[in-house]
């Protein structure tokens, strides 16, 4: 996979920090269960998503995968979490926690001729989740949810 894999990971660098930066601007206007939410789907996702990458890259050493997952993923959901609340914090580790180990164990059983294939769709949940976490961001700070609108975005993503 070459430099694809190495693209993935730096978009989902990237996407994440877009996320946090986000979060860091619009603090004062997001309430405390949105934060949650926030922190819990990012530290899910990027750990997710890490994890699977690590999991086929350290295949020979679970291990070593399965701690780079989880470190990666709490890290994620404790820097979408600490702008907001202790709880966030909280809800992001654990997220992050879970879906690095869950990726790296998901990588670890997959054979070898379906490893691109896992790689490219856990990167496509990833951009899903984090284009329908900008929505929800988008509509905590303009408190307003027009609820056909909000449905169709999200089935047109």
């Amino acid at each position: 996979m070459g430099v694809a894999l190495y693209l993935i990971i730096l978009s989902v660098k990237l996407f994440s920090l877009f996320v946090i930066s986000t979060v860091v601007y619009f603090r004062k206007e997001i309430t405390s269960m949105t934060g949650m939410m926030i922190a819990m789907t990012i530290g899910m996702s990027v750990g997710l998503t890490i994890g699977v990458i690590f999991g086929i890259l350290f295949s020979d050493s679970f291990f070593i995968a399965t701690i780079l997952g989880i470190l990666v993923g709490m890290i994620a959901g404790f820097l979408a979490g600490i702008p907001l609340s202790i709880i966030a914090v909280l809800d992001g580790i654990l997220s992050g926690l879970m879906g690095g180990m869950m990726g790296a164990m998901l990588g670890e059983m997959i054979t070898i001729e379906y490893h691109d294939a896992m790689i490219k769709i856990m990167f496509f949940i990833f951009l899903s989740m984090i284009l329908i976490l900008l929505r929800m961001i988008h509509q905590e700070v303009n408190h307003k949810a027009n609820f056909i609108r909000s449905l169709f975005t999200t089935f047109v993503v």
